[in-house]
């Protein structure tokens, strides 16, 4: 019953039917009281899930806290190891999203290695892996992230479970994090390969495909390929706006790559009205401190030392680099160009 009431909350959660999810998980914490440490550690962490889904953060936080808690006492178990890891995993990727990245960091390099002293499934440790990676690219870690990637490819490709979508997203972040650390001919072919990976098992128009290509595009941007990234970023956003509006994330990203796109073409004027049209959707669902506007404003700091305005360029630049002071590592190259 438990795991029946589980599974129709994650079915529910898939659907985007946020209030069946709620009332599935309120059914599933009344079945879950008395049958162990386990089952209200797997209770929580999809509760947790719920709480994030809606933008309850706090509440999110205190639930995949509590199902990590309650699966170290049960790290031996192959179900406790699982659990623990994927509620760490959660807990870190929230941070992640709300750009505490330090954070997140720590509290991924503080799971592990408590997990090296048990023996979780490798799918389980790719996945972390992976999550691990991310939070490091973020947070400028890249030899980490590095590290992390691979282990989690290594993993995905000897695992005889794996299923293709776990290649296409670390083949995604391992091209993503190329392109963070300006190596643009590296960074293209695993692009390619989690687009191609991604529409054999989901079709060409779906919007998990449309993310990969629109990841490239700034790839090809490196490369001086700007038709073919143009196409990718206009395509995207097609799909994006249908899939789920205009105010989603990743349209708002794809618009902001866009921007910098008919900037290097030397459109200033049209690249500045989607700056700023990025800049004001990013402050509204994230809020005006996030990292994910420190590009933002430094590509806008760019245009108008372009245009012949230096005060508003530092302007800009000296709050992209306040924003990062903190939320990354120092060493960020990002925020080595912007104190320089």
């Amino acid at each position: 019953m438990l795991r029946e009431a589980l599974t129709d909350c994650l079915q529910a959660l898939e659907a985007g039917d946020h209030p069946r999810a709620r009332a599935c998980a309120g059914r599933a914490a009344l079945l879950a009281d008395g049958l162990g440490p386990l089952a209200v550690a797997n209770t929580h962490l999809v509760t947790g899930l719920v709480d994030h889904a809606l933008g309850e953060v706090t509440r999110a936080v205190g639930r995949f806290s509590e199902a990590a808690e309650r699966a170290a006492q049960h790290l031996c178990e192959p179900e406790g190891i699982q659990l623990f890891l994927h509620a760490r995993r959660e807990l870190a990727s929230l941070h992640r999203v709300q750009g505490r990245y330090l954070r997140a960091e720590a509290i991924l390099h503080e799971a592990l290695a408590i997990a090296d002293d048990h023996e979780p499934a490798p799918e389980d440790l790719a996945v972390f892996h992976n999550e691990f990676g991310m939070v490091c690219k973020y947070s400028g870690n890249f030899e980490r992230a590095a590290a992390s990637y691979d282990i989690a490819l290594t993993l995905l490709e000897t695992s005889d479970t794996a299923d293709d979508l776990g290649l296409a997203d670390v083949h995604h972040n391992i091209g993503g994090l190329a392109h963070a650390r300006g190596d643009y001919a590296a960074a293209e072919a695993p692009a390619r390969r989690a687009v191609a990976i991604r529409e054999r098992a989901l079709g060409p128009t779906h919007p998990e495909v449309a993310a990969d290509r629109a990841a490239l595009a700034p790839i090809l941007m490196g490369l001086g390929r700007l038709e073919e990234a143009e196409v990718l970023l206009r395509d995207a956003m097609v799909t994006f706006e249908a899939a789920y509006g205009p105010a989603h994330y990743d349209y708002v990203i794809a618009r902001g790559n866009l921007a910098a796109l008919i900037h290097q073409l030397g459109h200033h004027e049209a690249a500045e009205d989607l700056y700023q049209q990025t800049l004001d959707a990013l402050e509204t669902s994230l809020g005006s401190e996030h990292p994910d506007l420190a590009p933002v404003l430094a590509n806008l700091a760019d245009l108008h030392r372009a245009l012949g305005n230096p005060e508003r360029a530092r302007s800009l630049d000296t709050r992209a680099g306040a924003i990062l002071t903190g939320a990354v590592r120092a060493d960020h190259p990002t925020l080595g160009v912007l104190n320089t």
